[in-house]
């Protein structure tokens, strides 16, 4: 499955709230904690900024389905919450590329 970006769309009307300047909404950063960054391998901090990939394994802890209620007309409403259970951390090989390409230029120096 390719990526896709998880950006709210804040004039959406959505249920989904953003915390000060995270354009992605809440639940969707993850942090790591010193174990857990030593289990990773992750001895040195990464660099702010630095893009990395990341593949995880989680189990469905919750889903619902609920009538259409946001007006898009795309069928039932659905909503998850996932358990990240197993997890891989590794920085991208072209991380200035890939950032620009993602954020646009200005936001990796």
């Amino acid at each position: 499955m390719a990526l896709v970006s998880m950006k709210v769309d804040q004039d959406s009307g959505g249920d989904c709230c953003t915390v000060g300047s995270n354009e992605y909404g809440y639940g969707m950063s993850l942090y790591l904690s010193k174990e857990q960054c030593e289990a990773l391998g992750i001895t040195e901090p990464l660099k702010a900024g630095q893009s990395v990939m990341i593949q995880a394994r989680a189990f469905v802890m919750n889903a619902t389905q609920s009538v259409e209620d946001d007006g898009d007309d795309k069928g039932p409403d659905v909503n998850m919450t996932l358990q990240i259970t197993d997890l891989e951390v590794t920085p991208s090989k072209d991380s200035q590329a890939q950032a620009s390409a993602l954020y646009g230029k200005d936001q990796e120096k």
